[in-house]
Formats: structure tokens, sequence, C-alpha cells
């Protein structure tokens, strides 16, 4: 008798949630009855109502039991499936239960067996961030279970890494295409580059354009600042505005340079300024560089062009060499001379020979200083390459060479220099006429050599 009244308790509540369109019309009272007696769905909506009020130690424990419950009464897979999601955040955020990062992602496994996407892209994300941003199969695999199932962001993951392996481009436009076909604007602003390289798709400039354009109706950065490049003159400002406004640090450095310069807009220091900052702030190293030119103040100028000198703009490290040289900082700024040097900086190059030739900042090294008069010289330096000249003269940094020395001079005197005229003059009086005639020819070939160099770059 007893168990023939608990199957009659239990098909009433079936019966009276199969009557209501949604449990969401249940009072308190009958979504409690009915979850009580094990229905899945009341158990998931009164967790939702529970944590609302809020009340999360309850919520929890329901939300639990509509994830787990199982037979006739158990909610459906994916409201068992984003119960199983909203317990791992619970526990993640350490409500109705004591933070428990492990336990939070037993959950969200739980949630993405079932097939929720959030789940699967959630441990994608944690496993990739566990491996230093690499990767590797794990987290590939949770990223390809949310793609499967239409997770934009998903498909934009395995999209990217695939444009990184050698002879996979048609898997990353696959994705992509599904990407951008689910509205995901970076997608849709990376497949229009695509159609316009042809790379892994015939070259199309008019489906990359209609891309394009979807993509900037979303306000994605690349894409406006893209529509900013290809508008006119006079739609140019207006166009770069967009892009700026949408968080493109190239378009807010256009903007700040136009205000400073005072083209197309009158010039508005206090604008500009505002938004070379704003282009700082989104990762724009020239605008860092181009703030440091803005700063009265010694330390304000050294802290800009450190920023943007770490940021790979060369001639913030040259900048902040002669700054640094300036203060007596030498030994600072024989090495950010060195920074600019090795980044083919050609002053830096001459600048950094000087400190090694005299010792500044350091011990004396003629033969690295002779390497960096070298470079310099080659890129048509006269200083260098009068310093070229007197240290192969005097035999400083490699062995002494009249010939090479005498090249050297000449080369510096093309222009005047009357220190490298006088230089050379004094060694030729010292050297037989075949030694000059050889010296002139070699200086004759350099200066050739150097000048196609400089037609070609």
């Amino acid at each position: 008798m007893t168990n023939r009244i608990l199957w009659l308790a239990l098909a009433l509540a079936a019966g009276m949630l199969a009557a209501c369109s949604s449990t969401t019309s249940l009072t308190d009272a009958e979504l409690s009855q009915a979850a009580t007696q094990g229905n899945g769905k009341a158990q998931y909506e009164l967790a939702k109502r529970l944590a609302a009020q809020p009340d999360y130690p309850n919520a929890m424990h329901w939300m639990q039991q509509a994830a787990e419950q199982s037979g006739p009464l158990a909610a459906d897979q994916q409201i068992r499936a984003n119960a199983a999601w909203q317990v791992g955040d619970w526990y993640q955020a350490g409500l109705g239960e004591p933070k428990n990062p492990a336990l939070a992602n037993q959950w969200w496994q739980r949630s993405a067996r079932l097939g929720n996407t959030h789940a699967s892209y959630r441990l994608g994300v944690m496993c990739q961030e566990q491996h230093q941003g690499k990767l590797v199969s794990e987290c590939l695999d949770w990223f390809e279970q949310a793609a499967k199932r239409d997770h934009a962001e998903a498909q934009l993951v395995l999209a990217r890494w695939y444009s990184k392996q050698p002879g996979a481009d048609a898997d990353a436009v696959k994705w992509l295409e599904k990407a951008a076909e689910l509205g995901n604007r970076d997608a849709q602003y990376l497949l229009g580059q695509r159609y316009e390289m042809g790379k892994g798709v015939a070259k199309r400039p008019d489906i990359a354009q209609r891309w394009n354009d979807k993509a900037a109706v979303q306000q994605q950065p690349d894409a406006l600042l893209l529509q900013a490049k290809q508008a006119l003159p006079s739609n140019a400002f207006a166009a770069y505005q967009r892009a700026a406004n949408a968080g493109s640090a190239e378009a807010e450095l256009w903007l700040g340079m136009a205000y400073l310069a005072g083209e197309q807009v009158p010039a508005d220091p206090a604008l500009g300024r505002y938004w070379l900052e704003l282009a700082a702030g989104h990762g724009s190293h020239e605008a860092e560089y181009q703030l440091s030119l803005l700063q009265v103040d010694r330390e304000q100028q050294a802290h800009w062009l450190t920023l943007a000198a770490e940021g790979g703009v060369t001639k913030a490290w040259f900048e902040l060499a002669e700054l640094q040289q300036d203060q007596g900082a030498l030994e600072q700024a024989r090495a950010s001379y060195a920074k600019a040097a090795q980044q083919g900086h050609t002053a830096a190059q001459y600048a950094y020979g000087e400190m090694l030739r005299l010792g500044q900042g350091g011990k004396e090294d003629y033969t690295l200083a002779l390497k960096q008069y070298r470079l310099a010289a080659q890129q048509g330096d006269r200083m260098a390459q009068y310093r070229m000249g007197t240290l192969r003269e005097k035999g400083l940094g490699a062995p002494r060479n009249r010939i090479h020395a005498y090249a050297w001079l000449s080369l510096a005197a093309t222009e005047g220099m009357p220190e490298a005229m006088q230089a050379r003059d004094e060694l030729e009086a010292a050297m037989t006429k075949p030694e000059v005639k050889q010296a002139q020819k070699l200086s004759e070939h350099w200066f050739g050599k150097m000048s196609s160099t400089a037609k070609k770059s």
C-alpha cells in the first residue's frame, strides 16, 4: 500500500509538471514538493530560485541533485549539463560550499561530457593556461569538443592553431568559416584577410570586403582600421575615429598624431596626448615613443622611452642611451646603445663604438669597437669611417693595415671632413705609390658597394 501511495504521489507530481508549460509557473511550495519527489527539472528550477534569494547552500544541494538525477523523473541532458556547469561555477567561486577548484573542474568535466559547450571551452582555456599558453593535445580535445557543438570562440581557437601548422590551411579556413557564419567578428575579419591574400582560399577581394564589412558592423577594431586605411582622405578622420572608439591602438595613435600635427583637424595638444595615452594603454609602443617626445620632465621622458624601447622601438633605445649618457649613467647608456646597435641603428653603432674605444661605462674593447664602427661605416656614417681609418692605421682592434686605413679615410673625406682629409694626406705621404693606388681602388670598390646597398634599401 505504501509503495502504491508513493507511486501515485510521483505520478501526480509528474502530471502537474507536465500540465504546466514551464516549472517557472509553479509556486515555491509546488516546486519544492516536486523537487523532493525527485523531479530533476523542478530541482534545477528550485536551485535557481534559491540562488536568487540568495541561499547558496540549499541552491547547491538542489543543483547537484538535478545534475545527478537519473530515472524517469530526471531532467533532460541539456538541463543536467547546465546544472553540472553551475555547480562547477559555485565551487570555483566558493558559493554554497568552500571554494574548491578541483571539484569545480570535476563538475565542469561532467557538464562537458553531457554536452555543455561552455564547459568544454572553459576546460580548454584552463588547460592552455596550465601549459603556459601552449595548445597541447589535451587542450585541443576540449576546444574541438566545444567547436563541434557550434561554440564560435572554440572554433576560432582551432582556426588560429591550424593557421600556424604547416599545410593546415584547409582546416584553418574550415573553422574560420564556421565561426564567421555563427557571427564571431574576429573570425569574420580573419576570413576576410585570407580572401584578400588568397591564403587557403581563392583570392577574392569582393568576398574579403564582404567579411570585413560584417566584422566592422560588429565593431571589430582591425576591420574598422582597415576601412579607415581604405577611406578617402575626406572621410579618413571619421573612419579612424570609429576604429579608435572600438579600441584599435593603431587608430588611436593616428588620431593622436593628427591632433598634434593639426592634420584634418585643428591642432590640439591635449587631445593628441589623450589619444596617444589610450594607444599606449592598448599596447602601441610607437605611442609610448611619441609620448616621450612630449615630456619636459626627464624622469617621465625616460619612463616612456624605456617602455617603447622594451617594446621593440629601436630609436627609443638610442634616445634613452643619449639621455642616460647626458645624466652620467654611463653603464646604462652603454647597455642601451648596445641594444639599439644590435637592432641595426647606425648612429647607435657609432656611439657604442665610441664608448667601447674610450672605455666609457666599462672596459676598453678595441676589437668590439672596430666591429661597431665597421657596421656603421658600411651604412655610410662618415665619422665611423674616419674611426675605422685611424684604428686600422694604428693597429687597434685588428692588425695594422695602411691600405685599409687609407681606403676608410678616403671614404670619410668624400664629403670634405677636414680631419679625415688631413689624416689621409699624412698617411699617403708615408705610403708607396703602388700602395696608394691599391688603396684608392679599394676605396672606390667600397664606395660603389655601399651606394648599391643604399639604393636597394
